[in-house]
């Protein structure tokens, strides 16, 4: 099955992958990549995958996965039953016979906001060694813009290779949420790739085009299609900075913010995003530092988006400020419902708000702090963030009230559908942070209910005492 895709014709090339004649590595098995693997066998391509965990390169090989991914697990075990996957953690069995090589593994980031790339380049090394001449290596996972022509080319390059003649390169960012993965790839948007040479650019396109319905767009080059990626997560995080500022201007001003969006986007000119406690996930936290440090490595200062990590990341401080305004008696037992960062019942908790605010929270020396999820046994919350921060397994509304009785102080960081359903009972005689708007005020009688952006409104409900809010410096920039 051994094909040189890159030193065929792009005419047979587009035949043999049409036909199904070559094969397809995947580097990487993880909540990203294993379903990525699955739309290609579903397509009808051969998968070899690669890992380095043994345990999980096993368990895949028998058909099973805790990924929790619609169809994933249906699709792995079709594939296998077709011989149409297999795992290892092999790189010589992975890539043999193989065409294209798709890596979809973590690219860590430091403290200075700098992409770690020694794990990946490092991937590269291993690989090259054992891929057929003319392999094409398709990059998914994030990258700084410039790094696939500026870094990876040349560490390949420097073992005697050509880009374009032994190996080709392109860059084509993963486009997909936790928890709707697979309709991500194949139906909701379009694939974007772009190569350091415009014919590795066109294979993978073609490629592509065999599952993506909605099309596969061609860019440039591949520093454009890095570009498209952080620059989308960067305008992201700038927009929910800008409701954020909103929301902290609101309340200052003592209007309600949530009725300011709502009509200003009356008009198709606006567009203005719902505030909230703060932005997790392994996309909108981490991609502006990478667009802000390419600016620096330029000498020049991305403002805009060092002021909007200051801000999202100063909403979880700026709760627990008015909270303060409410009480600054904290001897209390404090609830935190959620730890996953998105609402939709996604189990997903990388750098979600709560791991900011549990450490907050304890410099208060509050009697007790303590989160529920839904979505998360005691153990697993435990796990991370000490014994006795977890509730017993229960059925979740005896959990739910027996955590609500325990509290006095609740902040809401999900929006998960239990949430919303909370009877408002339960939240009688508690200060509740509503970081999500998730509890209706007009149900919040007996208990303080603060929502950022609506102090305003919620004082004129009488729901609480007036309060003096103002700016707090740490939420301006330094630049």
């Amino acid at each position: 099955m051994s094909v040189s895709i890159l030193q065929l014709p792009i005419a047979e090339a587009e035949r043999k992958i049409k036909n199904r004649e070559i094969a397809v590595t995947v580097v990487g098995l993880g909540k990203m990549g294993l379903p990525l693997a699955t739309v290609f066998t579903n397509a009808g391509f051969k998968v070899q995958g690669l890992d380095i965990s043994e345990d999980l390169v096993e368990q895949l090989n028998k058909g099973e996965t805790t990924i929790e991914e619609p169809s994933v697990p249906e699709r792995l075990k079709e594939a296998i039953a077709k011989n149409l996957f297999k795992a290892t953690v092999s790189v010589e069995e992975a890539v043999k016979g193989t065409s294209f090589v798709v890596l979809i593994i973590p690219v860590l980031v430091d403290n200075q906001g700098r992409a770690d790339l020694d794990g990946l380049l490092e991937t590269y090394g291993r690989l090259i060694e054992h891929v057929p001449k003319g392999t094409v290596f398709i990059q998914e996972s994030t990258l700084p813009p410039t790094t696939t022509r500026d870094v990876i080319v040349p560490y390949l390059e420097k073992r005697g290779l050509e880009d374009g003649k032994d190996f080709g390169m392109v860059f084509a960012p993963e486009r997909t949420f936790s928890g709707r993965a697979i309709k991500d790839i194949e139906d909701n948007y379009p694939k974007i790739v772009g190569g350091t040479t415009e014919k590795a650019g066109t294979l993978a396109r073609i490629l592509y085009e065999q599952f993506v319905k909605k099309g596969v767009i061609q860019v440039a080059d591949a520093t454009t299609a890095e570009a498209v990626k952080t620059f989308k997560g960067a305008y992201r995080d700038a927009n929910i900075a800008i409701a954020n500022q909103f929301a902290i201007l609101s309340d200052i001003l003592g209007i309600d913010i949530l009725e300011v969006i709502n009509t200003a986007n009356t008009e198709p000119f606006s567009h203005i995003h719902t505030p909230g406690i703060g932005v997790g996930g392994h996309c909108i936290p981490v991609y502006p530092h990478f667009v802000i440090q390419k600016g620096k490595d330029h000498d020049f200062i991305p403002s805009i988006f060092v002021e909007s990590r200051l801000t999202n990341d100063f909403m979880v401080e700026y709760a627990l400020n008015l909270i303060d305004k409410v009480t600054p008696d904290w001897k209390r037992n404090v609830l935190i419902l959620g730890l996953a960062y998105r609402g939709g019942n996604v189990k997903e908790h990388r750098l979600s708000p709560t791991l900011r605010l549990m450490p907050l929270v304890r410099e208060k020396e509050p009697l007790g702090v303590k989160i529920l999820d839904p979505l998360y046994r005691k153990e697993e919350i435990e796990r991370l963030f000490g014994e006795g921060t977890g509730f017993d397994s229960k059925p979740w509304q005896d959990q739910l009230e027996n955590a609500l009785q325990w509290a006095s102080i609740v902040i809401i960081v999900t929006d998960h559908t239990q949430f919303k359903e909370i009877d408002p009972r339960l939240l009688s005689n508690k200060i509740v942070f509503d970081g999500r708007y998730v509890v209706d005020a007009e149900l919040a009688r007996d208990f303080y209910l603060l929502q950022p952006g609506r102090i305003g409104k919620l004082e004129k409900m009488k729901i609480i005492p007036k309060i003096s809010v103002s700016p707090n410096p740490k939420a301006t920039l330094r630049l």
